[in-house]
């Protein structure tokens, strides 16, 4: 998969977890400190809004947030 802007990856947990140039886009159990989260929230003016083009549904949303607060489980997909 291509670099996007900043880093950042998110086709591989190990590239989740590892983040990109501002930190981990994922912190497991703490949805408040995690990028992601504030991404796709788009309520914190110094992360860039994540889809760019569109916001997700709340239920998008809350759903991102509940994987994240649960520990932010992958299924076994034969990604590291």
């Amino acid at each position: 998969a291509k670099k996007s802007r900043g880093g950042l990856k998110l086709d591989s947990k190990a590239a989740v977890f590892a983040g990109g140039d501002s930190g981990p886009a994922v912190v497991a159990n703490k949805p408040v400190e995690s990028l992601l989260l504030k991404a796709v929230k788009r309520t914190d003016k110094d992360v860039a809004a994540m889809p760019p083009d569109m916001p997700l549904t709340d239920a998008q949303v809350k759903d991102i947030e509940k994987w994240i607060a649960d520990g932010a489980v992958f299924p076994e997909t034969g990604h590291p």
